[in-house]
């Protein structure tokens, strides 16, 4: 390995649009370490690969799992040039009906361990000059019902890549903020038919653009990014 090559960990690596990011990047010459909970799904993930990468199991939310996978990247790889934090819950409730579980759970998956996986990797980043993608959504940005937790967890994460996004400058890491509407993954089972996740984007093209982002000229500062569907995948297509 070139020691140029450069390294992502990808959260949420062994599915949907993680999985789909570590397709593209690694189609990029780019290697990656994958994150999730699930081993199985990670082994598999990892060998489906167009370069070699590295399925590492932990849970974000849990003390000292973050510094375990930025340390075993980087005895590993030697390096960190990319972090892609794709790992998230959607679990839909109406404000009345949010629990204190339910409502830390979605906080501490979709903003804590973002937080804590960042800063576990910054001094690295900041040795590489690397970068920093949150995948938000659009539920940060549009409200829907049922989504109290969500939103506010989404809604965190923006801020929190603004703050990110400011402070890494001067350390020379960029941090690129995606906010995307419907994505046809897993996260769908049980809460779309079949027509209207037909109608939503790609996890590939997801991951192809960020991919590209990666890739764009360091001198571009990026600000958040709304994607959406051409078209309202809820609503039924005209004649």
């Amino acid at each position: 390995m070139s020691q140029s090559t450069p390294i992502a960990i990808v959260t949420g690596g062994g599915s949907g649009t993680g999985l789909a990011c570590a397709v593209a990047m690694s189609e990029r010459g780019m290697r990656c370490v994958l994150v999730g909970r699930r081993k199985d799904r990670l082994r598999a993930a990892a060998e489906s690969l167009a370069s070699p990468a590295v399925p590492l199991a932990a849970d974000l939310t849990e003390p000292g799992q973050p510094e375990r996978v930025i340390q075993g990247t980087l005895a590993a790889y030697g390096r960190l040039d990319v972090i892609v934090h794709s790992a998230g819950v959607f679990e839909k409730a109406p404000a009345s009906g949010v629990t204190p579980d339910h409502w830390q759970r979605v906080l501490d998956v979709n903003l804590g361990a973002v937080m804590s996986l960042t800063r576990a990797g910054w001094q690295a980043l900041s040795d590489s000059g690397g970068q920093v993608v949150l995948i938000s959504s659009i539920a940060a940005v549009q409200p829907f019902e049922g989504n109290a937790a969500y939103a506010a967890s989404k809604g965190g994460l923006n801020a929190l890549g603004e703050v990110l996004r400011l402070e890494g400058r001067g350390c020379g890491i960029r941090v690129i903020t995606l906010c995307p509407a419907q994505i046809d993954t897993e996260l769908w089972d049980g809460k779309a038919p079949d027509s209207v996740r037909a109608r939503m984007m790609t996890a590939a093209g997801v991951g192809e653009l960020v991919a590209s982002l990666v890739h764009t000229d360091r001198r571009i500062d990026i600000g958040p990014i709304v994607i959406r569907p051409v078209r309202d995948p809820w609503v039924e297509p005209g004649p």
